[in-house]
C-alpha cells in the first residue's frame, strides 16, 4: 500500500459533513411562505353543558261556549183547585137557581193548562141537570182570569182549543116556543188571548138574553 492512501482523511461513520448541514438548512430557508395555520371553529354550548331543545309554544285552549236555554212560558199551579174555589166564591151562586151552589170538585178541567197562553174550566151547579146554567173559567199562564161570559148560560157548553192562545165555544138555547128539551138554538162565539193588550178578545155569538 502507498503512502497517499494511508493520507487520506477518513471519514467518520455516522456523521455528516458539514457541507450537506449548510445545504439541508438553506433548502429548508428558501423563499417560500410558511403554511397558513388551520383555523378550529369551536362550538360553544350554553352553560349547563347540554344543547337547548326548542319547545312548541304553549296555547290557551278557546273558551267553550255554552248555549243560552231557550226562553219558556211562565207556568201556573198545576191543580187549580184553589182558582176554581176563589172564582166560585166570587161569581156567587149559580144563576135562577136558588139555594143552589157550585160543584167545585166535579169542575171540568180537561181544557186547563198552567202554561197555555188561554185555558178553561167549565163549572156547574151541584145536582145539576141537562139545562142547568154553567160558567167557563177562563185562564192565562195559569192565572184565573174571569168567565167567559157575564151572563150564565143555560145547557153545558161545548169547548174546543184551536190553537194555545184561542178557544171555540158553542152555546145551546131554545128558540121561541121551544122547551128546553127541545133547544136547537146554537151561538159559536171565538176567545182569543191578546198579547199585546194583556187581555181576551171575544168575536162571535151568545144566546140571546129572554
Amino acid at each position: 500500500m502507498g503512502t497517499s492512501s494511508r493520507l487520506r482523511p477518513a471519514v467518520l461513520r455516522g456523521l455528516v459533513p458539514l457541507g450537506l448541514v449548510s445545504i439541508a438548512l438553506t433548502g429548508c430557508s428558501s423563499g417560500s411562505a410558511p403554511a397558513p395555520t388551520p383555523t378550529v371553529t369551536q362550538t360553544v354550548a350554553p352553560s349547563g353543558g347540554s344543547t337547548a331543545t326548542p319547545t312548541a309554544a304553549a296555547t290557551t285552549p278557546a273558551p267553550v261556549q255554552t248555549p243560552q236555554p231557550s226562553a219558556t212560558p211562565t207556568c201556573g199551579a198545576e191543580d187549580p183547585t184553589s182558582a176554581i174555589q176563589q172564582a166560585a166564591d166570587r161569581l156567587g151562586p149559580p144563576a135562577g137557581i136558588e139555594g143552589a151552589t157550585w160543584d167545585t170538585a166535579a169542575a171540568e178541567r180537561g181544557g186547563y193548562d198552567p202554561c197555555a197562553a188561554l185555558s178553561w174550566v167549565v163549572l156547574r151547579p151541584a145536582m145539576s141537570s141537562g139545562s142547568s146554567p154553567s160558567a167557563i173559567l177562563l185562564f192565562h199562564d195559569g192565572t184565573y182570569l174571569g168567565t167567559a161570559t157575564k151572563e150564565q148560560y143555560s145547557f153545558e157548553p161545548g169547548v174546543t182549543r184551536t190553537s194555545d192562545a184561542a178557544l171555540s165555544v158553542t152555546y145551546e138555547f131554545p128558540r121561541d116556543g121551544e122547551s128546553n128539551a127541545e133547544a136547537s138554538g146554537r151561538a159559536t162565539a171565538t176567545y182569543r188571548w191578546d198579547d199585546a193588550a194583556g187581555r181576551v178578545v171575544m168575536t162571535g155569538d151568545v144566546p140571546p138574553t129572554p
